[in-house]
């Protein structure tokens, strides 16, 4: 099967119960007044809940906050270059919080805006975290997700050349 080059789904699952995706338009914050009656009509998503997953990562400010009784981490960032982002003191928690609930046998989903690069950079130290080494994870979220994901060169240099590994298997 052919993976595409944008993901053609909201939500991918990369491992068993560890899922990433995007935001749907419809979920964002102010979204809620507009387009009741599609939202009906069409069975759009506008919210995720208990019933999608346990935990929710979120790297998207704009996103609604998840159901109730579903545990959300927020902390959002820039896509673009990691001057503002030191991934050690901002993503540390994050990912060890989602990989904990994830090997407990709950479902996590790892989300940002498009579902590419910002929860592919999360996703990608959940699984070196894991025991995969960064190559691996980029290839398992490309030929999971989409090719597209991590095509941001500063979050894809960072996983290949720049992460302790060491740091992120103990922290």
């Amino acid at each position: 099967m052919s993976v595409p080059y944008y993901p053609n789904t909201l939500w991918s699952e990369i491992l068993n119960g560890l899922y990433q995706g995007g935001t749907d338009e419809y979920d964002e914050l102010g979204a809620q007044s507009r387009g009741e009656n599609l939202r009906a009509f069409a069975n759009i998503r506008t919210q995720v809940t208990k019933q999608d997953f346990d935990t929710v990562v979120t790297a998207y400010s704009q996103a609604n906050p998840a159901g109730r009784n579903v545990k959300e981490l927020r902390f959002t960032f820039h896509d673009g270059d990691m001057r503002d982002l030191d991934p050690e003191r901002d993503l540390t928690f994050l990912v060890r919080e989602a990989h904990s609930d994830w090997k407990a046998g709950k479902k996590v989903l790892i989300r940002c805006q498009a579902g590419i690069n910002r929860s592919g950079l999360i996703t990608a130290l959940v699984l070196i975290r894991d025991g995969h080494s960064p190559r691996e994870a980029i290839d398992l979220i490309r030929s999971t997700r989409c090719e597209g994901a991590i095509t941001n060169r500063h979050f894809e240099e960072y996983l290949l050349n720049e992460t302790d590994i060491e740091y992120w298997r103990n922290a």
